[in-house]
């Protein structure tokens, strides 16, 4: 008996204790109270899924749910084929389920992806344990199932595989279909527009001739730009962060937030140079049969967006100058909280892009094609001004297998393994119960009285809305964290996973 489970492989015992936990959370029962729902995102995704066929013949969609229209739509219709009432309880059970079938849709490409790439199976368990073993999967999925994330970020997966495999039917009819599922596919199109008009080659610009002046005239003009924003919008800093408690920001930290952020745009520009290094310009390529269809596809959207929208009169869209505060404003909200918020979603991938920073832009630079190269760029943007880690979800599994394919000739023991599958499950906090009267988080908190709790419990897992004290406490677990898995690594074992 003990053979024959000796000739198991280590991945499908990870997979049995996963799957074991995303049941354990749903039968958990732990999902976002009913009394809540006028005041978050649900609410939204709810009157969309009650009147979308009203609205589809009326054209009168909210413009900024067009491109999250697509999931409430098959929500929609599974009511009506069915005769389900459209109680919460009823729609958070559908969404549950296509969270769960959008999970089994999720396995299935990764699965394909590793056979593609032929990872061994030391890579294949830390590409498991980054893209599933996490919080947005195992705790989010089931504790507030009326939302798109998941989606988008499945999406993004099956978008990489038929990239790779270069099926280009399959891939812009999926890139059209995800255009109304989660908005950042309309990055990853016109990425894929992009892509045809640009190659590299040795004739192309030679940005590492002159890497310093390219390096420090950009950093300049970012610096210039933050401290001419800064300095103009002090004022609404200042009101925004009295008036909006949820929204912490520790304005008198600023000055040591600046110097933080900018040490990591500094790194970031450094990289994306050399990552676009003999760049040259292909006009040829606007005659590109994929050029064409990309940008197709981009036009089609925005017509189908405005035939959708155009009798929606309750209000006006996000404009691009609030979008503009908003993000600056999180940026600069607690020093390097954007760290922080990602090590709370996505656990160790964090710390290995940090550690292993070199071998991934190495190796995407050497092997990377134009569109992903794109989408790299696209990553770590979102990824050092953003604090909402879930706005960029779609772009997880491009950059996830970028660095599986970067560390791919690293040599990991089965203590290594073993301590990056563990620290992953517990960090999902799948078996952390946010419905509580006072749970372990309320303690971090300065007040209680915003929209109660457990509702204040849920904010403490989102970016933007994390309290400045438990900025700091997570910012020590990261710090710590990141310390102990260097030394982890560093320490040198005669056990080796084999491969």
């Amino acid at each position: 008996m003990l053979n024959i489970f000796k000739k198991i492989q280590p991945i499908y015992y990870i997979i049995s204790v996963f799957l074991l936990c995303l049941i354990s959370s749903f039968l958990s029962n732990d999902r976002l109270p009913a009394k809540y729902v006028s005041i978050f995102d649900e609410r939204n995704y709810i009157e969309i899924i009650k009147n979308f066929s009203k609205n589809l013949s009326e054209q009168s969609f909210n413009p900024y749910y067009i491109s999250r229209l697509f999931i409430p739509g098959i929500a929609h219709f599974i009511h009506q084929l069915f005769g389900i009432e459209y109680s919460l309880d009823n729609i958070q059970m559908v969404f549950t389920i296509l969270n769960w079938l959008t999970i089994i849709i999720a396995l299935y490409y990764y699965y394909k992806i590793v056979k593609t790439k032929n990872y061994n199976p030391a890579v294949s368990i830390i590409g498991f344990c980054f893209l599933f073993v996490n919080f947005f999967v195992l705790k989010f999925s089931n504790y507030y199932p009326i939302l798109m994330d998941l989606f988008g970020f499945t999406t993004g997966m099956i978008l990489y595989y038929y990239h790779i495999v270069k099926n280009r039917i399959m891939f812009f009819t999926i890139l059209l279909i995800s255009m109304f599922i989660f908005p950042t596919t309309f990055l990853i199109a016109i990425a894929a527009v992009a892509s045809n008009i640009i190659i590299f080659n040795e004739k192309g610009l030679n940005l590492e001739k002159h890497f310093n002046r390219y390096l420090y005239s950009i950093f300049s003009l970012c610096i210039i730009f933050e401290l001419f924003y800064l300095y103009s919008h002090y004022k609404l800093f200042v009101s925004t962060a009295k008036g909006d408690y949820p929204v912490q920001s520790c304005l008198f930290l600023i000055p040591l937030t600046f110097i933080l952020l900018n040490c990591f745009i500094f790194f970031a520009i450094k990289h994306m140079i050399r990552l676009f290094n003999n760049i040259v310009l292909n006009i040829k390529g606007i005659l590109s049969p994929l050029f064409i269809i990309s940008t197709a596809i981009i036009i089609l959207f925005v017509l189908i967006s405005k035939f959708l929208s155009i009798n929606f009169r309750d209000g006006a869209p996000l404009s691009s100058e609030n979008f503009l505060f908003n993000l600056i404003f999180q940026a600069f909200s607690f020093p390097l909280k954007f760290l922080i918020t990602h090590f709370i979603y996505y656990g160790l991938f964090v710390i290995f892009i940090l550690y292993f920073r070199k071998q991934l832009f190495s190796y995407a630079a050497e092997h990377s094609d134009p569109f992903l190269k794109i989408i790299i760029v696209l990553f770590s943007a979102f990824f050092i001004l953003g604090t909402e880690t879930r706005q960029f979800l779609q772009f997880l599994p491009f950059i996830v297998f970028i660095l599986l394919d970067a560390i791919k000739k690293v040599r990991f023991t089965i203590y290594q393994l073993t301590g990056i599958f563990t620290f992953q499950l517990l960090w999902s906090r799948f078996w952390y119960t946010i419905n509580t009267p006072e749970g372990f988080l309320d303690k971090a908190l300065i007040q209680k009285h915003f929209f109660e709790f457990p509702a204040q419990n849920y904010f403490q897992f989102q970016g933007p809305w994390l309290s400045t004290a438990n900025s700091i406490i997570y910012g020590l677990i990261f710090i710590l964290t990141f310390i102990i898995v260097v030394i982890f690594f560093k320490k040198n074992s005669n056990t080796k996973y084999n491969v």
